[in-house]
């Protein structure tokens, strides 16, 4: 039942929480595949569908594209970078530092997005409610 309802039912709705999770993994995933410099030159998009995509360079302009935030802008991104020069890396730096990038990312993205800002910042978990019922 529950198999038929995944495949039939109306689809969940993405939240703020969740694009914020996915921004913090495409961080870490472009940082270990392309490191810090490019990483610094490229581009952030968030598509209609509210999925991130990284570009190293800068993307053509598209009517697909609700926020686009060119990576060297965001004053988290900037800040890491000082303390990588400075001190070097290791996995708790990267991860204090990828939570907050992540929080700036996402400022800008809403500011940049009234589709994202309308999204709900986190999930109601109703349709749970209606299967223990």
């Amino acid at each position: 039942m529950h198999m038929l309802f995944r495949l039939f039912g109306p689809r969940r709705r993405k939240n703020q929480d969740e694009i914020a999770s996915r921004v913090a993994e495409v961080i870490v995933h472009v940082l270990y595949d392309v490191g810090l410099d490019r990483f610094l030159k490229g581009t952030v998009l968030l598509d209609r569908q509210f999925r991130l995509h990284f570009y190293a360079a800068p993307p053509a302009p598209s009517a697909a594209i609700l926020a686009s935030l060119p990576v060297h802008e965001l004053a988290e991104a900037r800040v890491f970078s000082a303390h990588v020069h400075e001190q070097g890396i290791d996995a708790p730096t990267l991860e204090r530092f990828t939570r907050s990038m992540a929080d700036g990312f996402m400022r800008e993205l809403r500011a940049q997005s009234a589709a994202l800002r309308a999204l709900p910042a986190a999930r109601r978990t109703r349709i749970s409610a209606l299967f223990h019922a």
